[in-house]
């Protein structure tokens, strides 16, 4: 709510989506930046988006490709306190630009990655936040160039269902059919 107050002011129309991790958790998100001032809608209540909120809280699952997809910049969040972080790559391939707080220890391999050839994408609190998010809004050079060095610093860290495939394999395989031998030429019995 505060990051939101602070880029609206110089992104006026500004729409903010919430895609909480668990779906359940909408009407209390809902109660709690309503209290802050702002007008909030839930996509459980008003799918199509009717009305024009400050923040729309996607209480809903399996869409979240669709919001990363649409958003030029994606805050991951259980970050900023220490719950560990989320993971960052989904929203980096969906083209995003990606920000995150300090908190990252559940993915620290690939923050790392991500924070030595993208850096700046790591925000302390809800000023740097939407500091950051407003330049990467206002800026399309900035975000695209920060999203290539996400892409780049993420390669090593791709392949894993292909390895993954791979590895269960022999698992996986048919049994080996025996050998069709051709009508008439049946080994000679004794």
């Amino acid at each position: 709510a505060a990051a939101h107050k602070l880029m609206a002011e110089r992104h006026p129309g500004l729409l903010t989506v919430i895609v909480p991790r668990h779906p359940h958790r909408g009407p209390e998100l809902v109660a709690a930046l309503s209290a802050t001032g702002l007008s909030v809608a839930r996509r459980s209540d008003d799918p199509t988006l009717s009305t024009s909120p400050d923040i729309y809280v996607a209480d809903t699952l399996g869409e979240l490709g669709l919001f990363y997809r649409l958003a030029p910049v994606a805050f991951v969040g259980g970050s900023l306190v220490d719950h560990g972080g989320q993971n960052p790559i989904e929203p980096v391939e969906l083209g995003a630009a990606i920000l995150h707080g300090p908190h990252v220890q559940n993915f620290a391999d690939v923050y790392a990655a991500l924070d030595e050839l993208a850096p700046g994408s790591c925000v302390a609190d809800a000023r740097t936040l939407a500091d950051s998010a407003s330049a990467l809004i206002a800026d399309a050079g900035a975000r695209e160039t920060s999203v290539a060095s996400a892409r780049a610093a993420l390669s090593p860290f791709r392949g894993a269902l292909d390895r993954t495939m791979l590895a269960l394999r022999p698992t996986f395989a048919p049994p080996a059919k025996p050998p069709v031998v051709p009508v008439g030429l049946e080994p000679a019995r004794s």
